[in-house]
């Protein structure tokens, strides 16, 4: 009977010390709770990436007018998403609670991305939504705070999970691994021409500008990818920043090769004659096709000056700064090589 009690009292000590432990000090020692959201380190809260590509940390605009991009009103607070509320926030029986089902609708993403109803993109044909593509980490973050959404490991929405059985032509053969596919098969891309900073600062009523139906190759991230081209002017001074670009306007039959191998724009840029932009009957007049990015090219646009209604061409303005952002580099010497080759030559 003694041994029996004292077998049972070892159990009762073992069951009470593992009940009150923490009383003890014996707890294993707990991680502390995070005291921020790590939501609040993405790019949906930060709207990082505009602030980062105007900061002269990043030899951006910033370096050109002294003026942070806030200041002259790059930095929209309406562009951050600060609650999850934005996304995941419905109302069940008179109360509000969360819920995954209007952040996978469409609607709620275009609220901040608006897709034209006719917008040819081939995706949108077939009714795919943004969420078909796009994966909750790029949507949530993953802990850390990037600069901007072209900054590697942001994105991984990728082409080839529903696109991997493609055919093996030349072009495919050619370009795998070293072209992004939406560069080859972009249906339109609109950029910027010529932002300018004096009349923002001054709140003149701003306008619009737009090259049409040319197309920018830049390097990122291992890749040959469309490019975005933005102009900027103030005080007589021109910059010119090119950043990595994906136009949502996809088709499904990709360019040819004379569309970018031996072309006009090619072999004009070869002989340092190449003109982007002209001014021709008080407006200007944009070179079409396709525009390599090189390191040292000359860039030939025509600044333009504004004052509320009427657009005028700088007298004698300075040399434009170029600036590669976006974490984009210009194409090689060896790349565009292969470009002034023309087509069925090696």
């Amino acid at each position: 009977m003694k041994h029996k009690f004292t077998i049972i009292g070892i159990i009762a000590v073992v069951l009470i010390v593992g009940a009150f432990g923490p009383i003890f000090g014996q707890e294993k020692e707990q991680k502390p709770l995070p005291t921020e959201n790590f939501y609040n380190k993405s790019l949906h809260y930060t709207n990082k990436g505009i602030a980062y590509m105007y900061s002269k940390e990043s030899g951006g605009l910033e370096t050109m007018t002294g003026v942070p991009g806030a200041d002259i009103g790059c930095d929209k607070p309406e562009c951050h998403v600060r609650s999850c509320d934005a996304c995941h926030a419905v109302e069940a029986d008179g109360k509000m609670t969360y819920s995954l089902d209007p952040a996978r609708s469409q609607e709620v993403c275009q609220r901040c991305h608006p897709v034209e109803k006719d917008d040819p993109d081939v995706h949108f044909k077939w009714g795919m939504k943004c969420m078909d593509c796009h994966t909750v980490q790029e949507i949530h973050g993953d802990g850390t705070e990037y600069n901007s959404y072209n900054q590697p490991g942001v994105l991984g929405s990728k082409c080839e999970p529903c696109h991997g059985a493609i055919s093996q032509g030349l072009s495919h053969t050619v370009h795998k691994g070293k072209l992004d596919c939406p560069t080859c098969h972009v249906l339109q891309s609109t950029t910027c021409y010529n932002c300018h900073i004096d009349s923002r600062l001054a709140k003149v009523k701003g306008a619009s500008l737009q090259l049409n139906n040319v197309l920018f190759l830049v390097n990122h991230n291992g890749q040959v990818k469309l490019g975005n081209f933005l102009s900027h002017v103030y005080k007589n001074k021109t910059m010119i920043t090119l950043a990595p670009s994906f136009a949502h306007s996809i088709k499904k039959d990709g360019l040819k090769c004379p569309d970018c191998h031996n072309t006009q724009i090619v072999r004009d840029i070869a002989k340092d004659k190449f003109k982007l932009v002209t001014w021709e009957n008080k407006a200007i007049k944009n070179a079409e096709g396709i525009v390599p990015a090189l390191d040292g090219m000359t860039w030939r646009i025509v600044p333009l000056t504004y004052d509320g209604t009427t657009w005028t061409p700088l007298v004698n303005p300075e040399k434009p700064i170029v600036h590669y952002s976006g974490y984009c580099t210009p194409l090689t010497a060896d790349q565009f090589a292969k470009l002034k080759v023309p087509q069925g030559k090696k």
